[in-house]
């Protein structure tokens, strides 16, 4: 019970700003219908045509861009309008009706496009006063989601890179936040976890956004650019982070932290002024605070040569500077690109190209068709006029996973009751219909403006909408506002029922393949580091991400099973992951490895391999094979770097201090690797520890 108070509270928390001018397109669309109907005598078809128009925009996505926008307005319109046509044309036959309303909620689960609205659409026409022929219903119904798509997608002309924009923006703000955060003090990892999760969720929101649009060959150029710099961002920040660390550890002094915070700072700063605003005014004042510290790296690399401060610590202060030019550079492009903006013509929008059908595997549509069979034949039985409110409550209640079914349940009754009480007191004591529409814009408005923030608020006012709409030309009394109520609560029972009855409990068999998945693909990135060939090593970064994530997501769905419970040290396995992934990306940002560079092939080798017995450990169920002395060639490596630092000053000594020689970029590389390595190298022991079976 406190775990579902907490997910109440959650939902009824708001996440982000209202979208006023979106709902007010939206109450338009509902309100012209029923105002239309009312005036010309027509009320039934204002009603339907009204409630066309409502569920179609349950397929709208206001973050697509406006092609794909449109291409998802216009499928949910047709779905809605043949769904309308089914409800129209079973009307007459009850128990077939059942049947059919049962399969159609079915299909919806194993194929999406046949999505909510096309099932509520088939329900609540059934349950419709009969009046209308099949051909007319179809027709008020598509009237009516047309009209919506109209109104949401004709001001595409002045807003038709918005969606774009705002995914770039959103992502070069996460990007600011995150550099600013590496750059500071360390935080701790919890904090810096949040920050780095963000930032790479907003990179690929906006990688998402990109591939939906269809711009000139010349901006879709500099577009391709523009997502590759911040990605470049997004890389160097995490490896300055690991960096920066290892140097404070090193006692080099603290100068040169200062000037390191405010050259991120600006940089920061720079970066969030080009997404937001378009503009490069800050641009100089970061590359000159880059530069300050440049000069302080330099300094302390003199010194270093005259015995004034570790050697190490220098080449390690130089990586951290190389880290920040490289940053730098990448935050002028930004800079430039957003100045020079892309623009797209006043031409249509372009449609998405068809897709081949996706198909939904698993239990939940079965279970889902037999809840809606049943509770149709319940509602038959017992010849219940408002045998809608009940049927409803089914249909939009039962999901995918057990626990958000039950904490669904919990708040879509809470909140359908609550609303369906204001809307059955409304229906009862409304004195005529264009008071009853004042209060159907209203809710409008109001759920419309909250669907995106808030998913308790949504909830108050999404289902009274669509009951509303639905007995818009019935006349009510106060017996039915009671009723409605009861039957609302009486579906959320029927539902928390067949959740408890009908769930599988089979995710936990499915985390052994996802957990060798994981070690694998995180074990083929650190063999892809020893050679560092950029594309190589990026494509494995990308698929070792791709399996935690679906390890995460096997542990999310065990924990949402009936009395599933994720083991904590498997959650803390995915965050050993991504710490091994940000180590990793640290090490590739460091120079590649030279004959002078030591044992770094070998750390690296030795870490793959003991990522890969764990990993037939876990697969096969046998012992793991022994383990290699990872710890003595990190103590070797250690070794290595003081044997190159005294060489290198041999070399200094003879004169050859500005020379790039072949012990120079040895210990340019061993000494910024090492604090990666070992970072790599003990959560690549960690992640094996926390996954290897227990014994």
């Amino acid at each position: 019970m406190r775990r579902i108070a907490e997910a109440l509270r959650g939902d009824f928390v708001l996440a982000g700003r209202p979208a006023w001018g979106y709902s007010l397109l939206c109450a338009l669309g509902i309100c012209l219908p029923l105002v239309a109907g009312v005036m010309l005598g027509h009320v039934p078809q204002g009603a339907a045509m009204a409630l066309g128009g409502y569920l179609t925009v349950f397929g709208d996505a206001p973050g697509l861009p406006y092609g794909e926008r449109a291409r998802k307005l216009l499928v949910a319109t047709l779905m809605v309008t043949l769904g309308s046509g089914l409800g129209a044309l079973i009307q007459p036959y009850p128990w077939v009706a059942a049947v059919v309303v049962g399969l159609v909620a079915m299909a919806g689960g194993y194929w999406p496009v046949i999505s909510i609205s096309a099932v509520l659409s088939v329900a609540l026409t059934y349950f419709a006063p009969p009046g209308m022929s099949v051909p007319a219903h179809m027709e008020v119904t598509a009237a009516g989601g047309l009209l919506m798509t109209l109104l949401l997608v004709g001001l595409w002309p002045v807003r038709r890179l918005q969606p774009l924009r705002t995914a770039f923006e959103t992502a070069g703000t996460a990007l600011a936040d995150l550099l600013e955060a590496a750059g500071r003090a360390p935080l701790s990892d919890e904090s810096w976890e949040v920050l780095r999760r963000s930032a790479g969720t907003a990179l690929d929101d906006a990688a998402k956004a990109f591939s939906l649009y269809r711009v000139s060959e010349e901006d879709d150029r500099a577009l391709q650019r523009l997502l590759a710099t911040l990605t470049r961002v997004l890389h160097e920040t995490v490896a300055l982070r690991v960096l920066r660390a290892a140097a404070v550890q090193t006692g080099v002094g603290t100068g040169w932290t200062e000037e390191l915070n405010e050259a991120v700072g600006a940089l920061a700063r720079a970066l969030r002024e080009a997404v937001t605003l378009g503009g490069s005014a800050g641009v100089p004042e970061a590359l000159g605070a880059v530069g300050r510290f440049a000069d302080q790296v330099e300094e302390i690399r003199r010194a270093a040569h005259t015995g004034g401060a570790p050697l190490p610590a220098a080449a390690l202060l130089g990586q951290v500077r190389r880290c920040l030019d490289r940053i730098g550079m990448a935050v002028r492009s930004v800079a430039q690109q957003a100045v020079e903006g892309v623009e797209v013509g006043p031409r249509l929008p372009r449609f998405g190209r068809l897709r081949k059908p996706v198909f939904s595997t698993g239990h939940h549509p079965v279970r889902l068709g037999l809840a809606v069979t049943l509770a149709m034949v319940l509602m038959l039985v017992t010849h219940e006029h408002y045998a809608k409110w009940f049927v409803v409550t089914v249909i939009v209640s039962l999901r995918p996973a057990y626990r958000d079914t039950v904490e669904r349940v919990v708040l879509r009754t809470a909140g359908t009751a609550v609303g369906a009480a204001g809307a059955a007191v409304v229906l009862a004591v409304a004195p005529g219909h264009l008071y009853l529409i004042v209060f159907i814009a209203v809710c409008a408005v109001l759920g419309f403006a909250l669907r995106g923030a808030s998913y308790g608020y949504w909830t108050i006012f999404a289902t009274p909408l669509s009951l509303m709409l639905s007995d818009f030309s019935l006349p009510l009394d106060w017996g039915a506002a009671a009723v409605r109520v009861a039957l609302t609560i009486a579906g959320g029972a029927l539902v928390l029922l067949f959740a408890r009855l009908l769930w599988p409990r089979g995710q936990r068999a499915k985390l052994t393949g996802r957990a060798v998945e994981m070690l694998e693909k995180h074990a083929a990135l650190v063999r892809s580091l020893i050679d560092q060939d950029p594309d190589e090593v990026r494509a494995r970064l990308s698929s070792a991400a791709v399996a935690a994530d679906r390890f995460a997501d096997s542990l999310d769905r065990l924990d949402k099973e009936p009395g599933g419970s994720a083991p904590q040290r498997l959650r803390d396995a995915v965050t050993a992951a991504r710490r091994l992934r940000d180590n990793a990306l640290a090490l590739f940002a460091v120079p590649r490895p030279s004959e002078e560079s030591g044992p770094t092939a070998a750390v690296l080798d030795m870490v793959a391999d003991r990522l890969e017995n764990v990993a037939e450990a876990v697969g096969t169920e046998r012992p793991e094979a022994p383990a290699d002395d990872l710890d003595g060639v990190l103590d070797e490596l250690g070794a290595h770097v003081d044997v190159l630092a005294a060489r290198r000053l041999d070399e200094v000594a003879e004169g050859a201090a500005d020379q790039m020689t072949e012990v120079r970029r040895g210990i340019m590389h061993a000494a910024a690797a090492q604090p990666a390595l070992k970072g790599l190298s003990a959560e690549a022991l960690r992640l094996a520890a926390l996954t290897a079976p227990r014994r």
